[in-house]
């Protein structure tokens, strides 16, 4: 798939050094995980290259069109009990931060499950403090429908209302 500025494309393991600099990254990983080290990124993109063979989508690897640079991800992971119901997610690395590429991207594979995958449920799980993504979330669509705080996280879950209107239009 394509935007203006972006492809999003599947996961090459040539991709591991460059996504690792992302996500080694404190202020990326800040609501999400502890900094991940190599075998960690590995096992992410070869989950992703399995999801793909298997569902035909993944969480899309973000490649700039004019430097062909790995910027990040988007995309969707099926829940594991529900694979109809996919959660989206995004990560970019800092230098890319502000310039709307992730809300670009977003809206790429929202449109794209919305009209290909016939997800009865989109959902995204977001740490309360995350104002960037929380306001991406609710530019896309998303509004919060309840809070789930555990001993490490505090996380909203947000969800887009899936149905079949939506086969007709496009998100924001």
């Amino acid at each position: 798939m394509e935007t203006k500025r972006l492809i999003l494309r599947g996961w090459n393991l040539s991709d591991l050094t460059p996504f690792l600099k992302i996500c080694s990254r404190q202020d990326v990983m800040k609501y999400i995980d502890d900094p991940w080290e190599t075998e960690r990124v590995t096992e992410f993109i070869l989950e992703e290259q399995r999801q793909l063979q298997l569902r035909g989508h993944c969480r899309w690897a973000l490649e700039l069109k004019d430097s062909s640079a790995l910027v990040g991800f988007c995309g969707f992971r099926p829940r594991a009990d529900k694979p109809e119901q996919l959660e989206i997610g995004w990560r970019l690395h800092p230098d890319y931060w502000r310039q709307g590429l992730a809300y670009e991207a977003a809206t790429k594979v929202m449109n794209h499950a919305i009209n290909q995958l016939t997800p009865t449920r989109i959902f995204a799980r977001i740490h309360v403090h995350n104002k960037a993504s929380l306001r991406l979330a609710n530019k896309l669509g998303m509004q919060i429908t309840k809070r789930v705080p555990t001993d490490e996280l505090d996380d909203y879950i947000l969800e887009y209302p899936c149905s079949p209107i939506l086969k007709e239009t496009n998100v924001r």
